[in-house]
Order: C-alpha cells, then sequence, then structure tokens
C-alpha cells in the first residue's frame, strides 16, 4: 500500500453487523454504515471530514488537542485482531476490510494548529 505524504491517514476497518456494513475509525471515535463497504466507508471519510472541519472552526489554535479521540478498547481490539490476522497471514497488502481513510490535506479546511 503506498502512502501519500501529503494526506492524513486514519486507521479503521469495515465490518458486516445486522445486515449492514459498519465503517469504524478507531483513532477518532467515528463510526457510519452503508449497504455496501463501499457506502459506509464513503460516508466514514465524509464524517471525518466533518469532524475536521468542525475542530478547525472551533478550535483553530488547538487542532491536534481533538485530533486524538480514539474509539472504545473493544474496538480497537477488534482492529488489532483483524490486523493480526492480517500480519500472521504474511499478506503484505491489506486485503479484506481492513481500510485505512486516505484524506487528501485539498479536502481539510485550513487550521493554523
Amino acid at each position: 500500500m503506498s502512502r501519500n505524504p501529503e494526506s492524513i491517514i486514519f486507521r479503521g476497518y469495515v465490518k458486516k453487523e445486522n445486515g449492514h456494513w459498519v465503517a469504524i475509525c478507531i483513532d477518532l471515535n467515528i463510526v457510519a454504515q452503508g449497504n455496501s463497504i463501499e457506502k459506509a466507508r464513503e460516508e466514514c471519510e465524509s464524517l471525518i471530514i466533518e469532524y475536521l472541519d468542525y475542530i478547525c472552526s472551533e478550535y483553530p489554535n488547538e487542532f491536534y488537542k481533538y485530533i486524538q479521540r480514539p474509539a472504545p478498547k473493544e474496538l480497537i481490539e477488534e482492529f488489532n485482531l483483524i490486523m493480526g490476522r492480517q500480519l500472521k497471514a504474511h499478506k503484505r497488502s491489506y486485503s479484506g476490510n481492513l481500510q485505512y481513510y486516505d484524506i487528501a490535506p485539498s479536502s481539510l479546511p485550513l487550521c493554523t494548529a
């Protein structure tokens, strides 16, 4: 997986729960759902951008104070379990439902943090 040095990357995953796909960003404790993996992921990305926009507008000089908002322990453990399975299977690229929310800075509001 290539990473863009001009983007912000948040960790997350997608799982099927009660007939819906649920996308979870464990770094910001943001959860979204959709009828497909893609829709859930898109909604989660949209909520991430909306959250960052809010932080920049309300707390422009304290952005980094609010950027770390980890998910509950159970969700982080679930993410770590998925990561462990991926690593154990010796897969070099992240496949399946493991996601990284790669947000381009051009889509984010400007902050002076």
